[in-house]
């Protein structure tokens, strides 16, 4: 099915029960994806997060009321997802301009909100090709993704003390959480070498594997700093235009083609794999 079309049938979803369950886990339920992937393609092809999605309708329903209905401040307030007049009263001037009140005083509602951004995207080149699969050791991380170079450090240094020197591929890294729905202290990650002559996990780290299959490769030149703009391209235009489906089994992943440690950062290379169905 069309991604923009299951993306809109969640916009609808939220927009004929908004005093319903619209959590991730049911609006994902809606668009028929599994969660891990659902708010990652909705946020970039959307414009803006889900829990925006559903704070920015509720908002433009409480402007409605106000104007046209008789309906109490406070019940206006809990119907629109708010425990109190005040906090309602907060969020509706920072998003309006004028109170609650000053709306229900003209009976004009005022100019309702859209997304902030079109969901506008870097471009890049899209490979589909046959992953052969690979295995290999991964060290876990806990905290804000731009700090898994700790990570890096331990994971190199367990496998050298193991012996693994000059025995290790490609730096590879797994990212578990979507940073635009997970507070960055609790976001979780797996630093990765691949080794590829199939030598033992070293004792302390985690064993993984990408098993063969097909995959879809955006390739990204240049500083690290700039691979949230290569994921939001994967998930907002390369995933949806290739007309495929996440694989339910295989997480996406970034695989590192060379080195910080030898390379100026213009020069880096970068994959961002998604394992395709």
């Amino acid at each position: 099915m069309d991604y923009r079309k299951r993306m809109a049938r969640v916009e609808r979803h939220i927009l004929t029960h908004l005093d319903e369950d619209l959590s991730l886990d049911a609006l994902a339920d809606v668009a028929a994806f599994s969660r891990f992937h659902f708010h990652r393609v909705y946020t970039r092809m959307m414009g803006e997060t889900v829990a925006e999605t559903v704070r920015r309708t509720r908002l433009n329903r409480a402007a409605v009321m106000l104007a046209t209905t008789r309906q109490a401040l406070e019940e206006v307030a809990v119907m629109c997802g708010y425990p109190n007049p005040q906090s309602f009263a907060r969020a509706y001037r920072a998003a309006f301009g004028q109170t609650p009140l000053q709306t229900r005083k003209s009976r004009v509602a005022p100019v309702l909100l859209l997304p902030e951004n079109e969901g506008e995207l870097a471009m890049y080149d899209v490979e589909i090709r046959d992953e052969p699969g690979f295995h290999g050791a991964a060290l876990a991380h806990s905290g804000p993704y731009q700090e898994i170079g700790q990570a890096y450090e331990g994971l190199i240094a367990r496998c050298l003390e193991a012996g693994l020197g000059g025995k290790m591929g490609q730096l590879v890294a797994w990212f578990w959480d979507d940073p635009t729905a997970v507070p960055a202290d609790e976001l979780r990650s797996h630093a990765g070498v691949i080794l590829p002559g199939g030598e033992a996990v070293p004792e302390g780290l985690d064993r993984v594997e990408v098993k063969p299959c097909e995959v879809l490769v955006v390739t990204h030149k240049g500083p690290y700093t700039g691979l949230p703009e290569a994921w939001g391209f994967i998930y907002g235009k390369a995933l949806p235009e290739s007309g495929r489906e996440p694989s339910p089994d295989e997480a996406p992943f970034e695989r590192y083609l060379n080195s910080a440690m030898d390379t100026a950062p213009e020069d880096l290379l970068t994959e961002v794999v998604m394992p395709l169905a």
